[in-house]
């Protein structure tokens, strides 16, 4: 009997740090990533062509160019604005939250028009807003390079890639 308890016991523990573990990693891998972060939060960082010495992102892809943007949505709303290359070449803009986990994707071969502008809130609102699964998170875009003549205009992609807060009561 002694021995069953103790058996019950030690795996309600282990059961319990499992769960502990898989709720507050996400939270910890994000705020280290938010600590990290070369910009201020609500301010787009455009990364140059990745290789392998590059850690601002998790396992780069070298075919891949980034911007990345931390946000907060806690007391404003943002308005994302950007542009998306033309159909034959692929681009996304995925939205995680601060238990990093992707919520919303958005990419080039979906059929999109080209010119994005997208409202984000932490807030209800009734037409043309993307209302955030988490107040804080990280809005990331990949632009895909098959060759170095693309690059520049990955570049000039990135630059259109704006975030502006606007208040929420608008």
């Amino acid at each position: 009997m002694k021995l069953l308890k103790r058996v019950l016991l030690f795996g309600l523990l282990v059961f319990a740090m499992q769960h502990l573990f898989i709720a507050a990693v996400p939270k910890l891998i994000f705020a280290i990533a938010k600590m990290r972060k070369p910009v201020p939060v609500n301010t787009v960082y455009h990364a140059g062509k990745t290789n392998s010495s590059m850690r601002k992102v998790v396992l780069p892809n070298p075919d891949f160019i980034y911007s990345a943007c931390f946000y907060d949505v806690s007391n404003k709303d943002l308005v994302i604005t950007g542009a998306f290359p033309d159909s034959t070449k692929y681009c996304s803009l995925a939205f995680y939250g601060d238990d990093v986990q992707p919520w919303y994707v958005r990419n080039s071969m979906q059929g999109f028009k080209k010119q994005y502008s997208i409202r984000l809130s932490s807030v209800n609102r009734v037409q043309r807003t993307l209302r955030s699964k988490t107040k804080q998170g990280v809005v990331l875009m990949r632009i895909l390079l098959t060759d170095t003549l693309q690059l520049e205009q990955a570049k000039r992609l990135q630059q259109l890639f704006k975030v502006n807060s606007v208040p929420q009561n608008d």
